[in-house]
């Protein structure tokens, strides 16, 4: 006996029904509620600008898996899920503890879902794009012999590793710091493509290079209080800890060489012993930057009620009573300080000038500029001038000049003005939607809580 037809749907019922969701869909989660917490949590918070470049991303390297036809990875599990995530337990444990040591210190839930969201979308495309595609090619063409599949392994990783070379040129990025990039890079991704070769899930390395990013990338939401100063000095030690943590790394590929199918308790043991040695030669690490470069310190502001106003110009006055200063770059991207009534000037040299500005605060003038070296340095330097201090003597040019005060952050910044409604008062501060707010006060500098 024949299966009775399903019975369709009135046409009329499911055009409603469909109208209906989508119109749910739209209103509520685009342009309603979610979509606004959506929109707030990317434009006023850490990383939220930057999920939606790595959502980009992930698009185009999904549709060049499907244009080279290697869609198959989706549907292509030699191992379940729990057993690739067992393979990579080193990662987990790492991330575990790296999530325990930090989380106390998260202030907002929109910073730390941007994250979350941001090291997910990596793993996504740098998964999809240097195992999926990458690694499957080479296995294609080298990988029927065991010498086969370890030169896949290995090319593919290393081209995953040169790949952070680009942030010589994108992020003016030290040497230094790349190369020890890339060396962690390769090591790590040495151990991603043998999970992948051995699981054949595509889900376990998302999965694990998400955590594993998400992890390393916590401590950026701790507000921190002190920040110091790197020296090329410290470059060399952190090559040679880099790689000490890349050859600890890679010590969790030696039970799969050993055995085919490695049992539980050598994955457990060189799982733990490599977490436990990775956290202390990452914290060896950061004492041995503090012993060579000069720490600040930072105090901490609390604000209520104030806005955020940018004041981005090429030349800057100061116009008081007789007096008449300018403020502007030259064609070496140093700041020229000119007294206009004497017609004299003085050189403010800059390593690489970033923004600069001069900003009427009542009975002081606020000079301020950033000046950015290297990713590795940045300095905000500033100096507060006394309105009934200003002189038409040369060498006030020079005392303004050697009494500028220099403090170090944790990344570039544009210089904004900072209007605090409830106490009337205006500052000068160093934005960034990544590292936060900096207030140049008139003897220190504070972070905005």
């Amino acid at each position: 006996m024949d299966k009775k037809e399903k019975k369709k749907p009135s046409i009329i019922l499911f055009t409603l029904l469909m109208t209906l969701l989508f119109l749910f869909i739209t209103e509520l989660i685009i342009y309603g509620f979610a979509g606004n917490l959506l929109i707030y949590s990317i434009n006023y918070f850490p990383y939220g600008t930057s999920v939606i470049s790595q959502a980009i991303l992930a698009i185009l390297v999904l549709i060049v898996l499907l244009i080279f036809k290697n869609g198959y990875i989706f549907n292509e599990k030699k191992e379940s899920l729990k057993t690739g995530l067992f393979y990579g337990l080193f990662f987990l444990v790492t991330s575990a503890i790296f999530i325990l040591i930090y989380s106390s210190g998260f202030k907002n839930v929109f910073a730390v879902l941007n994250l979350f969201l941001l090291s997910l979308l990596v793993g996504i495309s740098e998964e999809f794009l240097c195992r999926g595609f990458l690694l499957n090619e080479f296995l294609e063409r080298y990988g029927n012999t065991k010498k086969g599949i370890w030169f896949s392994i290995i090319v593919s990783s290393i081209i995953f590793g040169l790949m952070h070379f680009s942030n010589i040129f994108t992020n003016n990025q030290p040497v230094f710091m790349t190369i020890t990039q890339v060396i962690n890079a390769i090591a790590i991704g040495l151990l991603f493509a043998l999970i992948y070769y051995k699981t054949k899930n595509i889900w376990t390395v998302v999965i694990l290079h998400g955590l594993w990013d998400f992890s390393l990338l916590l401590s950026t939401l701790v507000p921190s209080t002190s920040a110091t100063e790197m020296f090329s000095q410290y470059s060399i030690i952190a090559l040679l800890f880099s790689l000490l943590s890349a050859f600890i790394v890679i010590l969790n590929i030696i039970p799969h060489i050993i055995d085919d199918k490695p049992k539980k308790k050598t994955i457990i043991c060189v799982s733990i012993i490599s977490s436990i040695f990775y956290i202390v030669f990452i914290n060896v690490s950061s004492i041995a930057q503090a012993s060579f470069g000069e720490t600040y310190e930072y105090d901490t502001m609390t604000l209520e009620n104030y806005a955020i106003t940018y004041d981005n110009y090429s030349e800057y006055k100061m116009n008081y009573n007789e007096y008449s200063f300018s403020l502007k770059a030259n064609e070496e991207n140093n700041l020229v300080l000119t007294n206009l009534n004497i017609n004299q000037s003085v050189e403010i040299e800059c390593e690489y000038l970033y923004d600069y500005m001069i900003f009427d605060n009542k009975d002081y003038y606020i000079l301020a500029y950033i000046d950015y070296p290297d990713s590795m340095n940045t300095f905000i330097k500033y100096i507060y001038i006394n309105k009934n201090d200003l002189s038409n003597d040369y060498e006030y040019l020079n005392t303004i000049k050697n009494n500028i005060k220099k403090y170090l952050l944790p990344g570039v910044a544009d210089l904004v003005i900072i209007s605090d409604y409830d106490n009337n008062v205006s500052y000068v501060a160093a934005y960034n939607i990544d590292i936060g707010m900096f207030v140049l006060t008139e003897n220190t500098v504070s972070i905005l809580e």
